[in-house]
């Protein structure tokens, strides 16, 4: 009797053993599909805006969303190098090192680490309190790094291998998700540029213009706008060839872009003639301006200038104001474009302001 109870004890232990790994293993197995599916759902939700209009930096808004829904109560960056530079992080601000990126960037392939104490190079993220980490690379054209997708734990997780596999899956749409965002960036500021001299181009400084009055008028501020346009320089083009007058517009383009603040705008309006408007400015201050610019272009040696007219290559200037000078921007430039005939006809290299 006694060894029938022991031999019944050892068989219910043996059931409650099979059980509860069965149970564990059940429950893994639900983990795991939870899992995929927060992977799925965060997949298409990134996916979402494959092929939307909208900027880079919204763009790794959304996808940095995405993956802090899928890793919950962790921190998740993701930044990208080189012309794109572009950082989002969700949660506590992690600043790391340039050396990690290099790492990243030299050595592509993920880093799992939850042994932190471990790792003298990582002594900065135990310091901040970090317990654990992986990083991913994004991976752009011809597989060169482009950037890195980090998720940081601040509790008592411990990253799985399976942990860093999903990580590496959700980075293969979001470095597809990247570069077309990118290049749809890229499309959009050809179509809004000028292909030369990279100004703005026409029609695009006309809707922008437009926005800038609006909010003059909302603001009840002044905005200045000057036309300017390159002395003789049909003369120039006939005398030297058109790929020596491309080359003055380019440098002249970007000698205006270089000496006008963020907020100011500048385009070319056409041939040899450009325009800058700028907003919050009086024409006694868009003058000081224009005169800096003129002075720059006067006094830099571009190639065949001795055969100009006056042996030099000059621009003139031609200033007016909202309000005063006009209430609209046809009338705006009107008036400048009047100022800047007065000063080629006082001789040019001048600024006039109407």
């Amino acid at each position: 009797m006694l060894v029938v109870g022991l031999v019944s004890n050892i068989i219910f232990r043996d059931r409650v053993s099979s059980l509860t790994k069965e149970i564990e293993r059940q429950r893994l197995l639900l983990n795991d599909y939870a899992m995929e599916s927060a992977l799925f759902l965060a997949i298409v939700d990134m996916m979402e805006i494959f092929g939307k209009d909208i900027s880079v930096e919204e763009t790794l808004e959304r996808v940095t969303h995405s993956i802090s829904n899928f890793f919950k109560n962790e921190i998740v960056l993701v930044q990208l190098f080189g012309q794109h530079f572009f950082q989002d992080i969700r949660g506590e601000n992690i600043q790391l090192p340039q050396e990690t990126f290099e790492e990243i960037a030299t050595r592509p392939y993920p880093i799992l680490i939850n042994n932190l104490n471990s790792f003298p190079k990582y002594k900065f993220l135990e310091e901040k309190g970090i317990s654990s980490f992986i990083l991913a690379p994004l991976k752009g054209k011809k597989e060169e790094v482009s950037g890195v997708i980090g998720v940081f734990s601040r509790g008592s997780k411990t990253f799985s291998q399976r942990d860093l596999s999903l990580l590496r899956m959700i980075s293969i749409p979001i470095s597809l998700i990247l570069e077309n965002a990118e290049l749809i960036e890229e499309t959009r500021i050809l179509s809004i540029t000028d292909s030369l001299t990279h100004l703005y181009n026409r029609r695009h400084f006309q809707q922008y213009f437009e926005k800038i009055l609006q909010r003059a008028r909302e603001k009840n501020t002044p905005v200045s706008v000057a036309m300017c346009d390159i002395d003789n320089f049909k003369y120039y083009n006939d005398k030297n060839g058109h790929l020596a007058g491309d080359k003055v517009l380019k440098d002249i383009a970007r000698l205006i872009h270089q000496s006008i603040k963020g907020s100011d705008i500048a385009a070319r309006y056409g041939g040899e003639e450009f325009i800058i408007v700028f907003p919050e400015t009086d024409k006694e201050t868009a003058y000081k301006i224009c005169d800096t610019i003129r002075k720059r272009i006067e006094e830099v040696n571009f190639q065949g200038e001795e055969f100009q007219p006056e042996g030099d290559l000059t621009i003139s200037f031609g200033i007016s104001q909202f309000p005063g000078d006009g209430q609209n921007c046809e009338e705006l430039i009107r008036k400048a474009d009047t100022a800047l005939y007065e000063a080629k006809k006082q001789g040019r290299n001048r600024v006039v302001v109407a």
